[in-house]
């Protein structure tokens, strides 16, 4: 497969790009577009489109491709595919309730599975409001625990409220898109990894109620925080937690022969000291606190990468990154060290976005929906049967 990133301001500017690429003999079949918010997609869609390309598509934060990060353009990774390798579906949702991301990537999923006997997933979710553990759970319980499941979500309030997931002749705001790959004729290698340390004795979720955590060791949750972060938080700003505190201490939910799942508070109940999270924490789970991000949590990331490469992964045609968000605030100029990093592993074509959200497998466990992640597949296409 050969793959190739571009970045365009208009149509006008995208079609003479896949002319001078058709002139170099390169015909792709498949397209991921990443535009920023506000950016108006359809003219994009209808121009991939009429160049026979398949379009997984969205609105998204700052972008990046293996030349960087860009936050005006929009970026597009094309392949050549063949097109009897992949689906790409978009379906909406039509709540943000939990049952409605569940059944709705059922739904995905069960397609995936009527299409190919190993399919692969890679999703890009519209809303945050909408639980990214039912997403998880959906294309879980129908694909089975171990299956590949990669990806992000792109907006939702009060971020970017205004996004879209798009493909050929659909776009919705409230919606998943996603590609499926046959694992039989795709390989994928990926990872969701984080870098920051644990600190601090393991301590339990007493009381909580879907993302809510209410208590931890029996005291409220909310002073045990801020307690040991140490954090002056402004108690007029509940809603803005994320920034305050979860973006450099997110919780680290224990998890027995995997990687902690990581799990950044969001914003607090003045009145009950009750926490809410970016995804659900059960009563009973075990969770450490995380020190203060360093220099090693880039390493880190680009260390899993250059692992998989030397250890069962030494070749790739192209390679997708969904970086949480959060780790683009926190991080800084670091950031571009993480991303040029991953980009000199493989040297392929390579498109991502900043995500509000992240799916991915951690070390040694199955896929989960996490936060302060960079979740990171390289693909590459096997030979015909």
């Amino acid at each position: 497969m050969n793959a190739k990133t571009i970045t365009v301001k208009t149509p006008e500017a995208l079609q003479a790009a896949l002319e001078v690429a058709a002139a170099e003999g390169f015909s792709p079949t498949l397209g991921l577009v990443f535009a920023p918010s506000g950016f108006e997609t359809r003219p994009l869609a209808e121009v991939l489109d009429a160049n026979g390309i398949a379009v997984f598509g969205a609105h998204t934060p700052d972008r990046f491709t293996d030349r960087g990060i860009e936050n005006a353009l929009a970026t597009l990774l094309l392949m050549d595919l063949d097109p009897s390798c992949f689906r790409i579906v978009l379906k909406s949702i039509p709540t943000g309730e939990y049952q409605a991301g569940l059944e709705v990537s059922r739904e995905i999923a069960r397609m995936g599975k009527s299409w190919f006997d190993r399919p692969a997933f890679i999703a890009s979710v519209s809303q945050a409001e909408v639980p990214g553990d039912a997403v998880v759970e959906g294309f879980l319980s129908v694909a089975g625990e171990g299956a590949t499941l990669i990806g992000g979500y792109t907006g939702g309030k009060p971020y970017w409220s205004d996004h879209v997931v798009f493909t050929n002749g659909e776009q919705s705001q409230w919606g998943i898109v996603c590609l499926i790959l046959d694992q039989d004729r795709v390989a994928l290698q990926g990872l969701a990894v984080s870098g920051w340390k644990p600190a601090g004795t393991p301590k339990t979720i007493t009381r909580s109620e879907g993302n809510w955590i209410y208590t931890i060791d029996d005291e409220p949750a909310y002073d045990v925080l801020v307690r040991f972060t140490g954090a002056t938080v402004d108690p007029d700003d509940s809603d803005d937690l994320l920034q305050q505190i979860g973006n450099s201490h997110p919780l680290q939910v224990i998890r027995s022969g995997g990687s902690a799942v990581m799990n950044p508070p969001l914003m607090f109940n003045k009145e009950t000291g009750a926490v809410l999270c970016g995804g659900h924490i059960p009563e009973g789970a075990k969770i450490r606190f995380s020190l203060p991000p360093d220099f090693d949590i880039v390493d880190t990331v680009v260390e899993s990468a250059r692992e998989a490469k030397a250890q069962s992964f030494p070749e790739a045609d192209a390679l997708l990154v969904f970086s949480c968000i959060g780790r683009q605030a926190t991080l800084g100029p670091l950031i571009d060290e993480e991303v040029n990093g991953l980009s000199d592993v493989w040297r392929v074509p390579m498109a991502g976005y900043f995500s509000l959200g992240e799916f991915g497998a951690t070390r040694g466990g199955n896929a989960t929906y996490q936060g302060t992640t960079c979740s990171w597949v390289a693909l590459k296409e096997k030979p015909a049967p």
